[in-house]
């Protein structure tokens, strides 16, 4: 468990733990000075640009990361595509950058980053992976040109730029429940929603975990949860990506109980852990949220696997052990590039474990 304490207070904090022979250690000890320093880079990036100056050095706002969603779309008009799948609690846009090759066989791929805007480095993660595809599409495998990839690099638009202006370890969306802001996105799908009380999600708006009054509530859960449902889509690959932990996991978050595909879905997870650690020599854990985390209800990857029937269904918890949610910008490539290979190593898995079985249930 991570706890932040205002300095002010640390002393005293430290001396209730140690009365009570609780072990500790610090982890970062001057918070504000990082994400000031974060902040400064980031100022001094933006002074320096333009908008639409994409690149993986920096972390970037909204506008930058559309721009490069644009930009991509009018140099391959032939791969991609950029869809308003829905509007945020505050009216902005949601977009989803689409990589297809056209054929109509092709089975659906999901991305998604900063569902928690916190973790900039999803974002960063998977705007990479989008470009990386796009200009190496036809230098790449079958198991990667016969799918559709549906990219949504900031679920949480309203949550992502408020971390921007006001308040950096902001986690929640910015949709308004009486005296209290946002809902935990990642507590407001359907299946398994309200499990487990307090544990697994929280009632209280005030509540970092807080579910949301109903099953999809918010406007930007709805829209996932319309496209993923698309008759005309037919997604096999369901990939969230969170910080920190370098853990990659699967459901189920709001039980303890393994799900179905327990076995296959570890394998699965730990030819992506494989191909991270060939890349970087970076260890992945693998397994499902409970075992490797806590308690979660509510969660997209259970509800992609439970109701939308996508077998492979992961969140990949990505760097950031040392530094928690403030990832610096220099660990942005190498990030990217292993959890790269371990996506594609991914594609790999799934299409061989489909041509094994005589009837392919992918998606199940």
């Amino acid at each position: 468990m991570d706890i932040m304490v205002e300095s002010p207070h640390a002393a005293q904090v430290a001396g209730l733990l140690n009365e009570r022979d609780i072990p500790y250690s610090i982890a970062i000890s001057d918070v504000r000075t990082l994400i000031e320093r974060e902040q400064g880079n980031t100022l001094k990036k933006n002074l320096n640009s333009s908008k639409g100056a994409m690149d993986w050095k920096n972390y970037h706002r909204l506008d930058v990361i559309y721009s490069f969603m644009d930009d991509l779309a009018a140099q391959y008009p032939y791969l991609c595509t950029v869809n308003v799948i829905g509007k945020s609690a505050e009216g902005r846009d949601l977009r989803m950058l689409k990589i297809s090759n056209g054929n109509n066989e092709n089975m659906g791929v999901w991305l998604d980053g900063s569902i928690h805007p916190r973790e900039w480095v999803s974002t960063a993660v998977v705007t990479y992976f989008a470009d990386r595809l796009v200009r190496s599409f036809h230098e790449q495998p079958d198991s990667v040109t016969n799918k559709d990839w549906y990219i949504l690099p900031v679920l949480n638009p309203d949550g992502y730029e408020y971390t921007h202006t006001h308040d950096r370890m902001w986690r929640k969306n910015r949709n308004r429940y009486g005296e209290c802001v946002g809902v935990d996105l990642n507590r407001n799908f359907s299946y398994g929603w309200g499990e487990k009380g307090e544990e697994g999600s929280s009632e209280d708006p005030g509540n970092i975990f807080y579910r949301g009054p109903k099953p999809f509530s918010e406007p930007e859960t709805a829209a996932l949860k319309r496209v993923i449902l698309d008759e005309s889509a037919k997604f096999e690959v369901f990939l969230s990506f969170h910080s920190y932990g370098e853990v990659i996991i699967f459901p189920w978050g709001y039980t303890a109980d393994p799900c179905p595909d327990y076995v296959e879905l570890l394998e699965g997870g730990t030819a992506m852990a494989k191909a991270i650690f060939d890349t970087s020599g970076h260890t992945y854990k693998v397994g499902s949220t409970k075992d490797l985390m806590y308690f979660a209800a509510g969660t997209s990857t259970d509800w992609s696997y439970a109701v939308a029937n996508i077998k492979y269904s992961y969140m990949i918890e990505l760097r950031g052990k040392q530094h928690r949610f403030l990832l610096p910008k220099e660990h942005i490539i190498e990030t990217a590039t292993e959890v790269m290979n371990g996506v594609l190593r991914l594609m790999d898995f799934v299409d061989r474990r489909c041509r094994s079985t005589q009837a392919c249930v992918c998606p199940k």
